[in-house]
């Protein structure tokens, strides 16, 4: 029987509006298969939700900029030594991206997390202070507020530019979830030989996950379904109530 991987969008997938996963811990517990975020949050961000769920698997943060793995995961080094994981860098640093909006703040106005205080970005956001600190160090991506339309045409030029549901994420063009899913993929494969893989996502910058994966599924917004050009499970529940839809039709039983 093929091992089974979860690679999972975190806002309003796996997590509420609210930033919760409650619901979904019991299961989380019972499931003995990886499960990989995919998100655009920061690595300090994840790891909180890594240690509540008790998830020691690979993760990917800011939009595909990293993927970080505990050593050894895999049983031989794959990346650069960070911090403690093993990590694979396919974006840039986030000064670089920095620099260019320093060029362009004094004659257009940006509104991003670098300009921000943590208090305006837990405003903005509806974050905790403390989760809203942790959403502020970014390392390899930034996220803009607001911003005239020729501050986005000109970052177009040097970076990739996605509008999530909120904000604009902008992070290096060799960045993409797809690529980093597609990567660890293929490593799980080595590992386990057959793998089936189940992506869950709720926002168009999940597309590039879900376009990888064997069973892309989408969970239901307040307003419904994103509209996409290829074959997708919808889930009936918003959020984390549709995670728990998918994992139980496409993990828990054999579909």
């Amino acid at each position: 029987m093929a091992n089974k991987v979860i690679f999972t969008d975190l806002d309003g997938t796996l997590l509420n509006e609210n930033y919760r996963c409650d619901r979904a811990l019991e299961l989380i517990k019972d499931l003995n298969v990886p499960i990989v975020f995919v998100s655009a949050k920061t690595r300090f961000e994840q790891e909180v939700f890594r240690r509540m769920l008790g998830i020691v698997d690979p993760f990917v943060v800011e939009d595909g900029s990293a993927v970080y793995l505990p050593k050894n995961y895999f049983g031989r080094r794959v990346g650069v030594e960070r911090d403690g994981y093993e990590a694979l860098i396919l974006g840039v640093d986030r000064e670089v991206i920095i620099r260019h909006l320093l060029s362009l703040k004094d004659r257009h106005y940006i509104k991003s997390y670098a300009f921000m205080s943590v208090e305006e970005i837990a405003e903005v956001t509806g974050l905790s202070l403390e989760m809203a600190e942790l959403a502020k160090r970014r390392e390899f991506s930034e996220t803009i507020v607001e911003a005239d339309g020729e501050v986005i045409d000109y970052l177009q030029k040097f970076f990739n530019v996605q509008i999530g549901g909120k904000f604009i994420h902008v992070y290096g063009k060799g960045a993409d979830k797809g690529k980093a899913v597609r990567l660890l993929t293929k490593f799980y494969k080595d590992l386990y030989g057959e793998v089936v893989t189940i992506g869950i996502g709720n926002s168009y910058t999940d597309i590039p996950m879900l376009k990888e994966v064997d069973i892309p599924a989408v969970v239901r917004n307040r307003d419904g379904w994103i509209d996409v050009d290829f074959e997708v499970y919808k889930a009936e529940g918003v959020a984390t109530d549709g995670w728990i839809e998918v994992v139980k039709k496409f993990v828990l039983s054999d579909p």
